[in-house]
Parts: structure tokens; sequence; C-alpha cells
């Protein structure tokens, strides 16, 4: 299932006991080489309302190929605030494009890229090395994003020290691990996310509920055994300093309250949470207005900007 967690992802196990061990060699899975250039380029800019310029952008991965992306900007010298954006898995960088416009002209620059699965430069997955496969594309994503926020961090424009994140479905499963290692993130809004991919084989979500009439259990176990040393709450612990903002939708299909409580109690620093009457696709206006509210407090953001 690409759509919400990846295409195989979701038929994953996890082991309960790998939980107790959080080794701080966890956090070098995720390690870059930060001094390797970043080679920018910004190419087709469009001006989508007044005072805010969208630019489609590429950057190298330090995992091999170009990281696609937008970057969102307002008019003016700042210094802003800024947002790290990372769409579900049925979306891609387009996602937020619209809600980064909006916090643009509250004085925000927004950057967004596309997951490794949509570039056209990575192979499809050896056939065996499934698991394998989706396994470096989550670490690969993590890396992409802390690549972005140098994308950030090297803006005269940017206050290095208002620097957030909106993860949503993928992007909120991610969140956890990528709060552990990228310390210049300070505040973090994580959409509908799970705590480990996938959730547990017995989960009451309706999505584990079909795996479970079509996945095989020995294949469910053998795909685990992969990802278990870089599921979310193996690393959620050392999400601190930077605070998390959890949103929850009361009719998710994906992420089931026990899941949701699963993660929630995993994550070590500072910590909130909200459940919206809304599905897995946070398509209601509240949930949107109470994220924009949250960061514009969370990142210190002039309302009155404009």
């Amino acid at each position: 299932m690409r759509a919400t967690f990846s295409l195989l992802a979701i038929v994953l196990a996890f082991c309960p006991t790998v939980v107790a061990q959080t080794p701080a060699a966890d956090a070098k899975i995720f390690a870059y080489d930060a001094t390797k250039p970043l080679n920018l380029t910004i190419g087709k800019s469009e001006t989508p309302a007044a005072g805010v310029t969208v630019s489609e952008i590429s950057y190298d991965s330090p995992k091999g190929g170009r990281v696609p992306g937008y970057l969102v900007v307002p008019s003016g010298k700042g210094p802003f605030a800024a947002i790290v954006y990372m769409h579900w898995g049925q979306g891609n960088k387009g996602e937020f494009l619209s809600e980064a416009v909006e916090m643009s002209h509250r004085g925000v620059i927004g950057v967004m890229i596309d997951a490794p699965y949509w570039r056209p430069e990575v192979p499809p997955p050896a056939k065996g090395k499934e698991a394998e496969s989706e396994r470096d594309g989550y670490i690969q994503m993590v890396v992409d994003l802390r690549r972005a926020v140098d994308v950030l961090v090297a803006r005269k424009d940017v206050d290095g020290a208002r620097i957030g994140y909106v993860g949503h479905s993928l992007g909120a499963t991610w969140g956890a691990p990528l709060a552990a290692v990228e310390k210049r993130i300070k505040v973090f809004v994580l959409m509908g996310g799970l705590p480990k991919v996938p959730p547990d084989w017995d989960d009451d979500s309706f999505y584990q509920k079909v795996q479970r009439a079509t996945t095989p259990r020995d294949e469910f176990d053998k795909e685990a055994a992969v990802l278990s040393p870089i599921v979310p709450e193996r690393l959620a612990a050392n999400t601190g300093p930077a605070k998390i903002y959890f949103q929850w939708a009361q009719h998710d299909m994906y992420i089931s309250q026990k899941s949701a409580a699963e993660y929630f109690d995993a994550v070590g620093g500072p910590k909130e949470q909200k459940w919206y009457f809304t599905s897995h696709e946070f398509n209601d206006a509240k949930s949107k207005s109470d994220r924009a509210l949250w960061l514009m407090r969370a990142l210190a953001i002039n309302v009155h900007r404009y």
C-alpha cells in the first residue's frame, strides 16, 4: 500500500520487544554528510497570489539522485519562520502547496518534497528485496527532509530558530524519527501517523483487517524483521526538545485509537493531541484552522503581517 504508508510497508509486522531497545546508534541510520553541496536548482516560478512566489526546486539526495520539491516564499526580506511539509502516501509534493501559500501570507517560507518512490530515477525493488527497498526508501526520505532543512537554513531570509514541520500520514509516521535526529526543527504537527509500520497484526483498523485476510502471516513476520530497527516509536523517546502536536481523525480507516495512543505515549518530548470529526484525509476545515493557529503561536508568526 503505497497509498498512505507505502505499497508494501503496511504488510509488515512488529515485535513489541524491540521497542524497549533504543540504542543511540539507531540515529546514525539517518545520518548524512552535511558538508556535501546541495546543488540546489530553482526552476519554473509562478505567483499564485500577490506577494507569494512558488518555485520548482531540486537538490542532491545524499542517498542518490535528485529531490524534487516546491519552495514557497513571501515578499520581503525576513527573517521569516519556515515550515517543511511532507505529504501522505497517496499524495505528492503538491499536497500542502495551497496551505503553504496561505502561510506565506503570514510571513512563512515553505518547502515540500516528493517521497523517493515518486522519483523516476529510483529503480523498482528487486524481486525478493521488496522490504529492503521499502526500508531504504523510508531512510532516504528522512535524510532528504533533513536536507530540506539545509535548503532553508542556507537562506539569509530564514530565521533558523523558527523552523517547523507538518507531516500527514506517511509524513506523520516518519515525523518522530525526523524529530529524534533533526534538532533544527523546533515544532512538529503530525496528522494521522503510525507508531510502527505496519500496526500490529491484530490491530483493529479497517485496513489492517483487510490485510489479515489477504496477507500470509509468515510474509508479514518476515517483512517485520527488516523494518523493525527503524519503526517510529523506537526513536520517539528522543524527540525533545521539539514539541509535537498530534492531530487524529475519529473516522480513520488506517489509524486505530490503539495505534494513536501508542504513538502519543512513545513520544518522550513535549506533546499534545486533538481528535477531529473527520477521516484520514483531514479534509475538514477545523483541523486545518487549528494547525495554522498552533503553528503561528509555536513559531511566533505575526498574524497581522498582511
